[in-house]
């Protein structure tokens, strides 16, 4: 009797996140589910140093204070470098959103690895364009710049969120545009889930994020105050950040109080947040920031199975299908109240709700968005 063949056993791929990322971000968050879902083995070699400060005001990015980072840069660093040559052979090294330091760091000690970066945004578009921390051609915003080129030029490979986003890497930091790959970030499932739709009484209207310039928190504030004095409209503003102090302010103190204000919920109760909604608000800014990208609050309201009501931006339009999946209107007060206006028929938002959580359910299911990844890290490997 012929003995059965021996199947070799294949070892799964391993795959390093390295750095001090934001561990808890969501874009890493979907990243690591991707690499999981792949069947990759994830080593972590992390020292936590950004998320330390959630809300980053302004003073948070002046030069003394970007001084005193660096040196805490160099001592996480210096906690790393030692675990970084420990654990074995991996195949593949990735730095996430907030690890421009670590690509540069981790090319300079491993300079033949394979290394995604998966940087979500640019110092430069954050602190320059959108913001306005840093004039552009000033010292500190040339600093930014300098760490951009030399963190995207230090990668193998570099995936970013948009094809917009993409073509902005390309033109204004100089990314050779074979090297770039374009990942939409979708919402992590195991939160984000459908709930079933309320119908009748005060529409629920809820925003929630940080009070950042991409936002456009004083156009939809504005809106807001418009309608708080009608009963058929509910408000619900979550969040805090650099411009929530100012923001609120500018708001009538009548109308304040109609709105509720809550500074902040866990991730993890994000998705019953949601629920509890009929209409989810994305966002209002007029930045070029804005345009090209598509932030998360709009595909965890999607998955979630709520209408949401945005700018219509060409980032959004890669994703997203004006009026089917999802309520657009310009970035302008007026606009805004129109169109919260016309989302008081049920029937119209459940028709947008139901079209977006289809779309999540498909073109972002886990299984899709590891195959959406796999492209990019079979080419990697094989190189």
């Amino acid at each position: 009797m012929t003995a059965p063949a021996v199947v070799p056993r294949v070892a799964p791929r391993r795959v390093c996140f390295f750095g001090t990322y934001a561990r808890s971000h969501t874009s890493n968050l979907l990243l690591r589910q991707a690499f999981a879902n792949l069947g990759w083995s994830i080593d972590e070699v992390h020292v936590p140093l950004w998320e330390d400060t959630r809300d980053k005001m302004p003073d948070y990015f002046s030069s003394g204070s970007l001084a005193r980072l660096a040196a805490r840069y160099a001592g996480s660093a210096l906690r790393l470098v030692p675990r970084l040559f420990r654990g074995g052979r991996r195949d593949l090294y990735v730095c996430g959103f907030n690890g421009q330091l670590d690509t540069i760091v981790l090319r300079a000690l491993r300079w033949r690895v394979p290394v995604l970066f998966a940087p979500l945004v640019s110092i430069t578009e954050t602190l320059v364009d959108d913001r306005q921390v840093h004039a552009a051609g000033s010292s500190l915003a040339r600093l930014g710049g300098a760490v951009d080129r030399l963190s995207l030029g230090a990668a193998t490979r570099v995936v970013i969120d948009t094809e917009a986003h993409r073509d902005y890497l390309i033109e204004r930091l100089g990314v050779a545009p074979a090297k770039v790959d374009c990942r939409y970030l979708g919402a992590d499932p195991n939160v984000f889930r459908p709930y079933p739709l309320r119908r009748g009484g005060p529409l629920r209207v809820l925003f929630y994020g940080q009070f950042l310039p991409l936002h456009g928190v004083d156009t939809i504030l504005a809106a807001m105050a418009a309608l708080s004095s009608d009963p058929g409209f509910e408000f619900t503003v979550v969040g805090t950040g650099p411009e929530r102090r100012r923001a609120l302010a500018a708001v009538p103190r009548q109308a304040l109080d109609r709105l509720r204000l809550i500074e902040w919920v866990s991730y993890e109760e994000l998705g019953e947040l949601i629920a509890g909604a009929d209409l989810c608000l994305g966002t209002f800014g007029t930045s070029a920031k804005a345009r090209m990208v598509v932030p998360n609050k709009v595909y965890q309201a999607a998955a979630v199975g709520r209408a949401v009501l945005t700018s219509d931006t060409p980032a959004l339009r890669e994703v997203f299908t004006p009026q089917h999946d999802i309520a657009v209107c310009s970035p302008s007060a007026e606009a805004l109240v129109e169109g919260i206006r016309c989302l008081r028929s049920d029937d119209e938002r459940e028709r947008i709700a139901a079209n977006a959580a289809r779309l999540m359910a498909t073109r972002f299911s886990p299984q899709a968005q590891a195959e959406a990844l796999d492209g990019t890290l079979q080419a990697m490997v094989r190189r």
